[in-house]
Formats: structure tokens, sequence, C-alpha cells
């Protein structure tokens, strides 16, 4: 199997998680927003179980509209996202990065 190389991590983005998940809970319903390492587990991977990485957080828009909010968001603090359906690709796909927020689109 060839190695797997992921983009540098931004150090200054993960010192700034808890205030991103702070203001993230102002965009979305609280419980939506995933950030303690057990929640994040299921999420550290899609079917292509041979590479894993535990993304920063972990976010489930139930809306259009949130979705929108938390891009613009993300993309005006310089975050990257990583979208993901149900996880059940066997490309590697979803694979999240560990200073991203991952955008759960089952929802």
């Amino acid at each position: 199997m060839s190695s797997l190389q992921m983009p540098k991590v931004d150090s200054s983005v993960l010192s700034r998680k808890d205030k991103i998940v702070s203001d993230l809970e102002n965009i979305i319903d609280p419980k939506n927003v995933l950030s303690h390492s057990d929640e994040l587990r299921p999420y550290e991977t899609d079917g292509l179980t041979a590479y894993k990485q535990t993304p920063m957080l972990v976010v489930l828009p139930e809306t259009t509209q949130e979705v929108s909010k938390i891009l613009s968001y993300c993309n005006k603090k310089k975050i990257k996202v990583v979208p993901r359906g149900a996880g059940t690709g066997l490309a590697g796909s979803a694979l999240p990065l560990a200073d991203c927020v991952l955008l759960g689109l089952g929802k």
C-alpha cells in the first residue's frame, strides 16, 4: 500500500478550536457541533478504513442555509472544510484533516 501524503496541519487553526466551536454553535444548534474525541471517532475514516485521521470537529447542519453559513464562516476564517455524505465510500474521499471542519451532510 502506498503512503498517503496529507496537507500540513495549520496549528493556528487548531489553537483557535474552542473559539471555532463556540462560533459554530451560534450558527447551528449546538447539539450538531461535535468536538469531543469520543464524538469524533466515527468520522475519522470512511468505508476505506486503511487510513484514519480525526477531524478537528464535525458539524451536522440540517438546512441548506446552515450549510451556506458554515461555509461562509470557514472561508472567512481560513478553515479547511471536508464534506462527507454517509461515509460509506471506499475511495478515502471523505478522509478528514486534523485541522478541518468535517461537514456532515447526512441530515
